[in-house]
């Protein structure tokens, strides 16, 4: 039997996809809602990676924490956690699911109303700082990062993970998109789909490049690792070591092949380090 705040969060997650990006597929809806209220196991392995490269030791910082997935999960393996989310209804999930089960009690100050643009916390707080699939909604991309540096301590990390739409996949419309494609044309080509034109509003077309420059030129002693080309980098190790193909082979392989995924899959990952 549903609980009420797992059916508050059906109501709020249908009626959202329904009203911005015309989603109506019930069986992939449903996968979103089970995995957001699963708030006991890792299933994106977010927690494990952390762990592993021992990331997660130290005060941990989730901005735009959603319905607090990210956070209660790490909570409960033990980590030091908090979030900021600036949506109210996310906000009012949590607060359901504190009441509904008891053992969230002692969480109930962990996740605040907050935005991103303006981060409620002394200077240098965090020993690291996430964004996960978040900057693409933010109202000032740029400011957000300014944030999440401003609040990490010096030798500290901030992991970045977005959509990036130089690619020709938008993920929330489940539609293929051209990048750089202007927000006027974007909606031309929605109203021909017969897709609501409101879900392109909350959305900034963020790509690896804008978020490199601007870290770049505005901190320019900061570290960033493209964990990205990083993870390629060692997969093409690996293939060319186990089946003898030159890397120069591989390297052109990969690229068709990031060509190809590009048209369904294409983000931004980033780990800055604040020297």
């Amino acid at each position: 039997m549903s609980s009420n705040s797992k059916q508050f969060l059906r109501e709020c997650i249908y009626d959202d996809s329904l009203l911005n990006f015309g989603l109506q597929n019930k069986e992939y809806l449903d996968d979103v809602i089970d995995a957001w209220s699963d708030f006991e196991n890792d299933l994106n392995g977010r927690w494990h990676e952390l762990e592993h490269f021992g990331d997660a030791g130290g005060t941990i910082l989730d901005m735009a924490a959603g319905v607090g997935s990210f956070v209660f999960r790490g909570l409960n393996r033990g980590h030091d956690v908090y979030g900021v989310e600036p949506e109210a209804w996310k906000l009012k999930y949590i607060k359901m699911r504190i009441d509904e089960e008891k053992k969230y009690s002692g969480y109930a100050d962990r996740i605040k109303h907050g935005l991103g643009e303006k981060l409620h916390f002394q200077n240098e707080t965090f020993d690291l700082v996430t964004t996960y699939q978040t900057l693409e909604h933010v109202q000032d991309v740029n400011s957000c990062i300014d944030e999440l540096i401003r609040v990490t301590k010096k030798g500290g990390k901030i992991i970045i993970q977005a959509p990036d739409y130089f690619g020709f996949f938008e993920p929330h419309y489940l539609l293929p998109l051209l990048p750089k494609l202007s927000v006027c044309w974007a909606k031309v080509i929605l109203k021909i789909l017969r897709k609501p034109t409101s879900g392109i509003d909350t959305i900034n077309f963020v790509t690896s490049k804008k978020l490199v420059r601007h870290i770049k030129n505005a901190y320019p002693h900061l570290s960033i690792i493209n964990v990205g080309e990083s993870r390629k980098t060692k997969s093409l190790k690996l293939l060319s070591d186990k089946f003898h193909i030159p890397i120069a082979l591989m390297g052109l392989f990969s690229r068709v092949h990031q060509f190809i995924k590009s048209f369904y899959h294409c983000e931004c990952m980033y780990i800055v380090i604040r020297k």
